[in-house]
């Protein structure tokens, strides 16, 4: 049995975009599909309201038929605790009326939710369907909120919170080249704050190189639906 490869990018902005791109085009290359991760706010100071050029690129991005996943209201600076890892549903949906509300403004309406870092309460799970969402994915798998199947699945992620060490990059190709082996789903996500550093561009490449030489078939977050 074959295993499939999901492959997203988090953190897109002003500063990280031509980074991304950079990565996305190398992904397309191969006929890899990665998923875009996108919040209206990122640290309190970037705002896609105000970044003429990166939601341009995104509305380019969704005309294509990319992925676009919704990742929080205010992705938070390194450091603070992930957005939406604890929110009781009260507090899960006042931000998550604050997000929608602003991508709706933007035109980036979307079904498919992620938090920052992965990190999912349950609080924020019991109200996502409230908001029309019908796909959410945390650290430990894949919701589909219409049938209410849970595909376990862990996520794989270089930044993201989980850092990006060599030590680290080299047990997550172990653990994706392992995975895929077993015809298992590979998840594999990058921050784009980390793709500065050649290094871990270049182990990542490399990880989505061993998926698919095992022969991973690579999709996006839909397939689950």
């Amino acid at each position: 049995m074959r295993g499939t490869l999901l492959v997203s990018i988090s953190s897109i902005f002003d500063a990280t975009r031509s980074d991304a791109i950079s990565l996305i085009n190398h992904l397309d290359s191969l006929e890899v599909p990665s998923s875009l991760l996108v919040a209206p706010h990122i640290d309190g100071n970037w705002h896609l309201a105000k970044d003429a050029e990166t939601s341009a690129w995104l509305g380019e991005q969704r005309a294509a038929g990319r992925a676009i996943i919704l990742n929080g209201f205010d992705q938070p600076v390194k450091g603070r605790r992930a957005e939406f890892a604890t929110l009781e549903a009260h507090e899960a949906r006042l931000r998550l009326t604050g997000a929608t509300r602003q991508m709706h403004k933007l035109g980036f309406d979307t079904d498919l939710f992620a938090p920052p870092r992965w990190q999912l309460s349950a609080g924020t799970l019991e109200v996502l369907p409230e908001f029309n969402f019908v796909l959410a994915s945390s650290t430990r798998g894949v919701y589909n909120l219409r049938t209410g199947a849970f595909t376990q699945t862990r996520n794989l992620s270089f930044g993201e919170g989980y850092g990006a060490a060599k030590w680290w990059r080299r047990n997550i190709i172990k653990a994706v080249e392992r995975n895929a082996a077993r015809g298992r789903v590979v998840r594999l996500s990058v921050s784009a704050r980390n793709l500065e550093d050649k290094k871990t561009v270049a182990d990542f490449k490399k990880a989505v190189d061993r998926a698919l030489e095992v022969g991973a078939e690579p999709k996006d977050y839909r397939a689950f639906l």
